[in-house]
């Protein structure tokens, strides 16, 4: 049998890139036959593949700069992706993903905020609304980011009904479903799949060290940083391709390797990001967050790391204890492994 998983993949966005990575090298490592199906989506590549100039000379001339750099990352991604040899050998869009159906035997609506509807232009492909009905028909972390209207619900509702099984990313997503009469369980993001070992030696070492980071930053995210760099005689370093600022130094990673490193390296990590977050958890950095959206309270919540808010902890004092919180993402790992495993196994006893 031969398994596909629909998920965004082919953007510039390193925490899409690694869950896709994860999610077909486990499934593959259980001994099963799996690709990620090149797909393109319209709507995906509007928002992450497009420039998108400007009216005004000044702010179109700074559009351009900042799309040059983009425009590297996406080609540093796609090599990197490429080279992992997950991708499938036909490459699908809206028009032609039925024919899918000739080559695969399962299909898999992989993690990320595949359906968030606003995120893909209400493209329910990642819903699997073109499986042929004898197919089996699963969902491994699917997030939805934000809460679907009633519209949306009776869209989607039928769709859901046609799945084998279902597992989601945030526990709020899991009650809602319940809710509404869909069978689901609560599957954390599928980059918690693989050893942190295995992204340790993916990491490629930055020249900089001794550095706090801030990835998504916001000016809250920036001042704390340097309050907790002070303190500790460390530099700030923040991911972005913004023009440059003073008091930090920027870097822009263009492909996951250097972006790992990164994270591996930091003395503390500031972030807002739902995979810069579990990445510092699987590197063992201090780390702490200004996001209280439903995606990060519910990996806080797994891993009883609610003081890793900053409206929570606000004065920088809180310290993991990673004895304790490597236990609980070992006990979660083995969850969401045995979760995968069996579901598997009973699409093969079919």
């Amino acid at each position: 049998m031969k398994y596909g998983i629909l998920t965004y993949h082919n953007i510039p966005n390193i925490g899409a890139i690694l869950q896709a990575q994860a999610l077909c090298e486990f499934i593959r490592s259980c001994g099963y036959d799996c690709d990620i199906i090149d797909y393109t989506c319209k709507n995906i590549v509007s928002r992450e593949l497009t420039f998108r100039p400007s009216s005004n000379p000044l702010k179109n001339l700074l559009a351009k700069y900042f799309w040059r750099k983009t425009k590297q990352k996406i080609k540093r991604c796609d090599k990197y992706e490429k080279s992992l040899n997950i991708l499938s050998s036909e490459k699908y869009d809206r028009n032609n993903i039925c024919k899918a159906n000739e080559i695969y035997d399962v299909f898999i609506s992989g993690s990320d905020m595949i359906w968030n509807l606003d995120v893909n232009g209400k493209d329910y492909t990642f819903f699997l609304d073109f499986v042929k009905e004898d197919k089996p028909r699963l969902a491994f972390a699917s997030s939805i980011g934000a809460k679907w209207t009633d519209e949306e619900k009776q869209k989607v509702l039928p769709l859901l009904k046609e799945y084998q099984s279902i597992s989601v990313r945030e526990e709020d997503t899991n009650e809602e479903l319940n809710i509404m009469g869909i069978k689901s369980h609560h599957l954390l993001d599928p980059t918690l799949l693989l050893d942190s070992q295995k992204w340790r030696n993916l990491a490629q070492t930055p020249n900089i060290r001794d550095y706090v980071l801030v990835y998504f930053p916001t000016k809250e995210l920036v001042g704390k940083a340097k309050q907790y760099a002070k303190t500790h005689s460390l530099k700030v370093v923040v991911i972005s391709n913004g023009l440059p600022k003073i008091g930090v130094i920027q870097v822009w990673p263009k492909d996951p390797r250097e972006w790992l490193g990164l994270f591996k390296e930091a003395s503390a990590v500031f972030t807002n990001s739902f995979h810069g977050l579990l990445f510092s958890f699987y590197f063992e950095k201090a780390v702490w967050t200004a996001n209280y959206g439903n995606r990060i309270n519910s990996i806080l919540e797994s891993l009883d790391q609610r003081s890793c808010r900053l409206d929570v902890d606000g004065g920088l004092n809180h310290v993991i204890d990673y004895k304790e919180c490597n236990c609980k993402l070992t006990v979660l790992r083995e969850r969401s492994q045995n979760y995968i495993i069996n579901t598997l196994l009973k699409c093969k006893e079919r």
